[in-house]
């Protein structure tokens, strides 16, 4: 199992398969439901053994919806893009109207 490890012996992640950058290699045996009790920072590697980290804090979950400045961001650029595929339509009737008319210039 490979452990990526912060500056303070925290262990943020952890992988069965595959590894990560800078990652520790351990073998050792794991506490039980290390696995199932996994969060970052909640473990830490201490002398080779992986023990609970007493001074662990839930992270504060902030409200997940967007701020008011966000949603008027979201709307502008909304609104531009409608405008970009408004003009893009545009254009492209116009070629097709140039071309019809080179066509029938042609003909007559």
């Amino acid at each position: 199992m490979e452990l990526k490890i912060n500056s303070k012996n925290e262990i943020e992640a952890l992988a069965e398969i595959g590894g990560f950058d800078d990652a520790v290699e351990f073998t050792g045996s794991v506490p039980d439901g290390f696995e199932a009790n996994f969060k970052p920072s909640y473990y830490l590697l201490q002398d080779n053994e992986i023990v609970v980290n007493q001074d662990y804090k839930e992270p504060i979950i902030t409200d997940p919806r967007p701020s008011e400045a966000q949603q008027q961001l979201a709307q502008v650029t909304y609104q531009q893009m409608m405008t970009t595929q408004d003009i893009t339509t545009l254009q492209t009737q116009n070629a097709q109207m140039a071309y019809q008319l080179m066509m029938q210039g042609g003909k007559a």
